[in-house]
């Protein structure tokens, strides 16, 4: 569990009851938002994601406090939210005082704290197969990046040259993200085009796993008759890409039924999209814009297996 001990915010251990630090267009807090509203936790307040007032420091029961952190503005890319999360992404979730920082360690966390509705399977083979499906998930996070910069974020996307120095000044060592040297590389257009191809190839492939799972199981979830933290995972990464105008249906046809069962969810709609349809809008129109003119990501995808 990806608890953060002692975190140098002092804001951390004033906060009670639940507080999620935010983006909503960003897949892996739009994981933990799926999972809230699986889990029947309402969005309640929305404030500052600094802020220590005192009127902002207890969420509601029932509700969880949104303290949205702009990407687009670069707020995650500032010593105050790196006091937060130290990986300087989103999201981060402070319940009691007590900081979790990685989205799919959060989710697990929800089930333990509220076992009504569980996404964990406890049949152990179910398990297992969830255990493994979100690993999966997870090792694809970096090709998400790459394809949702390449294809969606482009050059919005980049840093101007203080803040890509402030990011190689605050990141740790050891963070996973490599977030400096990614967008030292970004910014200055250097990450060569079969990178991203690359990445998407990765992406496809993990795709071509879940469409023959799904079709040879005849199940309507990734891990069975029931649905599990292995389809939130899943689910936003097919959302991200077919927001860039990846032709799944075509491509990955069972995949790309178990994404309309799995987007036909309250949960879904409620924690995810009801607070990202203007992002999911632009981004379709863009995509569909760009394979009007002969581009976008369906021309750089490849026949499913």
């Amino acid at each position: 569990m990806a608890i953060i001990e002692n975190p140098p915010s002092s804001l951390v251990p004033q906060l009670q009851g639940v507080h999620m630090f935010g983006f909503d267009g960003a897949p892996c807090s739009q994981r933990v938002s799926f999972a809230l509203a699986e889990k029947g936790l309402l969005r309640g307040k929305k404030v500052p994601h600094l802020s220590a007032a005192a009127a902002h420091l207890q969420a509601r029961d029932g509700t969880y406090t949104f303290r949205p952190v702009s990407l687009i503005k670069h707020d995650n890319l500032t010593a105050d939210y790196a006091a937060i999360q130290p990986h300087m992404v989103v999201p981060a979730l402070v319940h009691d005082g007590v900081l979790h920082i990685e989205s799919m360690d959060i989710v697990a966390y929800l089930d333990e704290i509220r076992p009504e509705n569980p996404l964990l399977p406890t049949d152990p083979t179910r398990a297992a197969l969830c255990d493994e499906l979100i690993e999966l998930g997870k090792s694809l996070h970096v090709s998400v990046r790459h394809v949702t910069f390449n294809w969606t974020l482009g050059n919005l996307a980049k840093t101007d040259a203080k803040t890509e120095a402030e990011v190689r000044r605050l990141e740790q060592a050891d963070s996973p993200e490599k977030l400096a040297d990614f967008y030292q590389h970004f910014n200055s257009d250097a990450i060569a085009a079969t990178t991203f191809i690359e990445h998407l190839g990765k992406l496809e492939q993990g795709y071509g796993e879940q469409n023959v799972r799904l079709r040879d199981s005849g199940q309507p979830f990734l891990t069975g008759q029931t649905f599990s933290a292995a389809d939130i995972i899943w689910g936003i990464k097919v959302l991200r890409l077919y927001e860039c105008g990846y032709p799944f249906a075509s491509n990955f046809p069972d995949l790309a039924a178990w994404f309309e069962r799995v987007r036909a969810r309250p949960g879904f709609k409620d924690g995810v999209m009801a607070n990202h349809r203007l992002f999911h809008t632009v981004f379709r129109l863009k995509a569909r814009v760009e394979h009007l003119f002969g581009g976008g990501i369906s021309k750089s995808s490849r026949a499913a297996a």
